[in-house]
């Protein structure tokens, strides 16, 4: 996972962006760009310039995600920055606490009334995000967004995380200005993305097991992504069967009043005790902590997984009937299965698998570019599988 770059290797695209909004500070500033531009990186590489700067002047950094937030920590910490303060947005609201400097990620996933309340307390705020990547029914509109903060803008063009390859999918499932003129920066040749079509879901989930867990490497985790909690439970279901040989209903309890969710701190500890380097990460569960010394694998949905990257993405279940988003919520945004998709693809940098156990895939999945399509055989090596 290469979420944090070095001030070293920036670009100079993002190396210009930083001073030219360090000469300017009396504005708002909005970095944009397509997915896998780099505007975390940006974000918190101005947030360390700054804070070095000006160390007497109180620092926030706001993320949406848990995940993000102590990946951001790490940062800081590795880069020896100290006296910035952490939060997701929620906890930034419930503070109510002014900062000289805020900084706030994935803007576009922030409402209207907060946008507000976030400006107020900051004396200077610098924020970042996408608004192809809006996955949330409340959230500003990028109209919204700049009449609520008339931010000075700043568009990266130059895409670090996904190959030429890997966009031209992401592109197919959900078009995007930004993504179709910006310039692939990853050079990777041994990129691949591949759909699998499995006989049933038993199988598939099994296949995603071996695969993921094979692929991971310390410092290099493997992530498998889905649509709802409930396909989670229907993996964990077959994982724990499938290597530990335990019903995980007998071994596993369920979150208190929700029988589609397992109580993740528990599915964490189970795992961890026989020896299973997956474990769920998202909504305030799961850290990163084994990550480094650990070839980890994540479980998480594709809410959880903005903002991250992995080399090896695992996306299962996508079968010709699969809804991505429950139909009343399609009806009031009626792109959002497409955006959520779209989120999943692109967190891939290098190889991406999806998967069916359906008579077709998705829809939004039928007629990608350059996907390499294998009809699943046991006992063969990938090499040797039947194309078709």
């Amino acid at each position: 996972m290469a979420w944090w770059i070095k001030a070293d290797n920036l670009s100079g695209e993002q190396r210009d962006f930083i001073l030219s909004i360090k000469n300017n500070l009396s504005r708002v500033h909005w970095v944009r760009g397509a997915a896998g531009t780099g505007k975390t990186t940006v974000l918190a590489a101005l947030a360390q310039s700054l804070k070095t700067e000006y160390p007497g002047s109180s620092f926030c950094y706001l993320t949406y995600t848990h995940a993000l937030k102590q990946l951001a920590e790490n940062a800081f910490a590795q880069e020896n920055v100290r006296g910035v303060l952490f939060l997701t947005h929620t906890q930034f609201l419930q503070n109510n606490r002014p900062f000289d400097f805020v900084f706030l990620d994935e803007v576009q996933d922030i409402s209207v009334q907060d946008l507000d309340t976030i400006k107020r307390l900051a004396t200077h705020l610098m924020i970042a995000g996408d608004c192809a990547q809006t996955i949330y029914e409340h959230s500003a509109t990028e109209s919204e967004i700049s009449n609520t903060l008339n931010p000075f803008q700043h568009v990266l063009n130059m895409i670090h995380r996904l190959t030429e390859f890997l966009a031209k999918i992401a592109l197919s499932i959900l078009p995007n200005k930004d993504l179709l003129s910006g310039q692939p920066a990853n050079t990777l040749p041994n990129t691949t993305a591949r759909l699998f079509e499995f006989n049933d879901q038993r199988q598939e989930f099994i296949w995603v097991i071996e695969q993921a867990l094979s692929r991971a490497r310390p410092d290099k985790p493997s992530s498998i992504l889905f649509a709802f909690h409930k396909d989670i439970t229907s993996f964990l279901q077959t994982l724990v069967m499938h290597l530990c040989s335990e019903e995980a209903d007998q071994v596993l309890q369920y979150q208190s009043a929700k029988k589609d969710k397992f109580n993740y701190t528990q599915v964490n500890q189970y795992l961890k005790a026989h020896n299973i380097n997956i474990r769920y990460l998202g909504n305030g569960f799961g850290d990163f902590d084994e990550m480094a010394l650990k070839p980890m694998v994540y479980l998480m949905t594709y809410h959880s997984s903005k903002g991250l990257d992995f080399d090896n993405v695992f996306i299962p279940q996508l079968n010709h009937n699969k809804q991505i988003v429950l139909p009343f919520v399609l009806d009031k945004n009626p792109d959002l299965d497409k955006r959520l998709l779209f989120v999943a693809v692109t967190r891939s940098r290098c190889n991406l698998f999806m998967s069916y156990s359906s008579a077709y895939p998705h829809p939004l999945i039928q007629n990608l570019p350059n996907i390499t399509q294998i009809k699943y055989q046991p006992n063969q090596d990938d090499e040797d599988e039947e194309f078709f």
